[in-house]
């Protein structure tokens, strides 16, 4: 971006689809989300405190994978989009939340060698679907709720249409720091993680903030799952205008964002 100009390389780009999982539980003090810290070597969003997600791998659409719960057509019905695409974003979800934390929902649960495939999943060494089958297991989609859908704004070049997925950490179970994008991931208080942002002490872009103030209304990991049915799921397109002093206002889901010029450059 130039000065006195809002540039937008990403206009002609088609966002990726992605999907990203906001994990729960209850804590102490108010629900609790298991965040990473984005190496700050990478492309998008360095250094930002982010769910566990990324884009749709092709491999995704394999239609041998087994699930147990809704079929993809009740998802795609929820979530107004078609059975093909509602199966990638839910097995998307589920690989990446396996890859970056290494907890995976599927049943029955392998009894070994998690660590090794989580390695050559992440790796595209081992496609999902095989791994499932050698241990005849099926994907728990019943564990996935859709949340919210945003699409980065053409201010950025690399653009993405990412479904947001809440799941109550089943009982048990374990997630684990094992991404290879992250250089810190833990559980977190929410209310904790907002405050670091208000203050500055934490780099969370808008959609993770909007989640993070979803979470904290609910309070409790029931009252995200209460929640769910009344979420709208209607696309969030931000709305981005620069400001006479250099900084840029991000508008999305009738909230207001605004960027100093320092970070005018990268408000999403």
């Amino acid at each position: 971006m130039v000065a006195g100009k809002l540039e937008f390389p990403g206009a002609a780009v088609v966002p990726v689809p992605a999907a990203t999982v906001v994990l729960v539980r209850d804590g102490a003090h108010g629900p609790e989300t298991w965040m990473m810290r984005r190496v700050k070597g990478m492309a998008f969003a360095p250094g930002a405190a982010v769910f566990p997600g990324g884009r749709v791998d092709p491999r995704d659409a394999d239609v041998s994978i087994r699930w147990l719960g809704p079929e993809p057509e009740q998802f795609a019905a929820r979530m107004q989009i078609d059975a093909a695409e509602a199966r990638e974003l839910v097995t998307a979800a589920l690989r990446e939340l396996f890859e970056e934390t290494g907890l995976l929902l599927a049943s029955p649960p392998p009894a070994e060698g998690l660590d090794a495939a989580r390695r050559a999943i992440e790796s595209r060494d081992l496609p999902m679907a095989q791994f499932l089958a050698d241990h005849g297991c099926a994907l728990n989609a019943d564990a996935l709720h859709p949340w919210a859908r945003w699409v980065t704004p053409p201010v950025e070049k690399r653009r993405y249409d990412t479904w947001f997925f809440v799941s109550a950490l089943p009982a048990g179970a374990e997630a684990r720091a094992v991404s290879s994008e992250a250089d810190q991931a833990g559980w977190m208080a929410v209310d904790e993680v907002l405050r670091a942002y208000a203050t500055g002490q934490m780099h969370v872009l808008p959609p993770t903030v909007t989640m993070l103030r979803g979470l904290a209304t609910a309070g409790t990991v029931a009252g995200v799952l209460a929640a769910v049915p009344h979420r709208s799921l209607a696309p969030v397109h931000p709305q981005v205008t620069l400001l006479p002093d250099g900084s840029v206002r991000l508008i999305a889901d009738d909230t207001e964002f605004v960027f100093p010029p320092a970070a005018a450059s990268r408000p999403q």
